[in-house]
């Protein structure tokens, strides 16, 4: 849908690693998130100023592929786009690699508007859709 992509760069802190020494699958939620934040924060948009004009956006699924693990230290990238725009909801696809290129993970996630004062689904507002689309 969406052609614009951004991507963050991280690095896997000791707290992120299991007792294998392998990133624990709870944290890649964490990094979808922060590259999430991160891409709309790029198109002009900032999750506390949607707040505070009543929009939430909660996550309501999250589909993650594991192809290859991270270790502590490692440095990695996310790269995120809009795979789906609809009325009342957006997908995003997400791709985590290496710093050698390889992909580590897949995921994508469905977040829905939502009108904060009513808490039920709400279509995207108007000024928010030049945003999200190319």
């Amino acid at each position: 849908m969406s052609k614009k992509k951004t991507t963050i760069q991280l690095r896997v802190n000791y707290h992120q690693v299991d007792q294998m020494g392998i990133v624990h699958h709870a944290q890649y939620a964490y990094f979808l998130e922060q590259a999430r934040i991160d891409w709309l924060r790029n198109q002009g948009v900032s999750y506390a100023d949607m707040e505070e004009d009543g929009i939430l956006l909660p996550l309501t699924e999250i589909s993650i592929q594991y192809k290859r693990p991270l270790r502590f230290d490692d440095l990695f990238f996310v790269h995120t786009k809009i795979d789906v725009f609809d009325n009342y909801y957006v997908t995003f696809d997400y791709r985590i690699e290496n710093q050698e290129k390889t992909t580590i993970t897949t995921a994508t996630t469905r977040l829905v508007f939502v009108d904060k004062k009513t808490m039920r689904a709400m279509k995207c507002p108007a000024f928010f859709r030049e945003k999200f689309t190319f």
